[in-house]
């Protein structure tokens, strides 16, 4: 006859408790770990980039400028420069706009690990 299996006790339903909460917040924290590096990543990138593109540009304007206003002749010199710096100016007031709603718009970091934390609490209030 073979005896039935003894059930776990407190103490072992207690210490299976506590790795699973111990493993939920390792799972949590690597996912928070990973984001963290990945926003790092992409802020270097995104300043990277945008320096050189914005001294790129510059040496660009600095060459297109000057060369128009050297082929344009000399009575229309001031005309051609006023005209650009209102061309430049227009183009710089876009930029900053389109910048400012990509700033406001884009999604909050650790967006991930947040919507996860949240899905965890949603889930144990259903639990009682």
């Amino acid at each position: 006859m073979t005896s039935p299996t003894p059930r776990p006790g407190i103490f072992e339903s207690l210490r299976r408790i506590c790795d699973n909460s111990l493993a939920l917040l390792q799972n949590r924290a690597e996912l928070f770990a990973v984001e963290v590096q990945e926003q790092k990543t992409h802020v270097g990138k995104v300043l990277l980039l945008g320096a050189v593109a914005m001294f790129l540009a510059n040496a660009a304007l600095l060459v297109v400028t000057g060369t128009i206003v050297v082929l344009v002749g000399e009575n229309a010199r001031v005309a051609v420069l006023i005209i650009l710096s209102v061309v430049y100016i227009l183009a710089t007031v876009v930029a900053f706009l389109l910048l400012r709603q990509e700033v406001r718009t884009a999604p909050p970091p650790f967006n991930d690990t947040l919507s996860e934390l949240q899905k965890d609490r949603e889930w144990l209030k259903t639990r009682k």
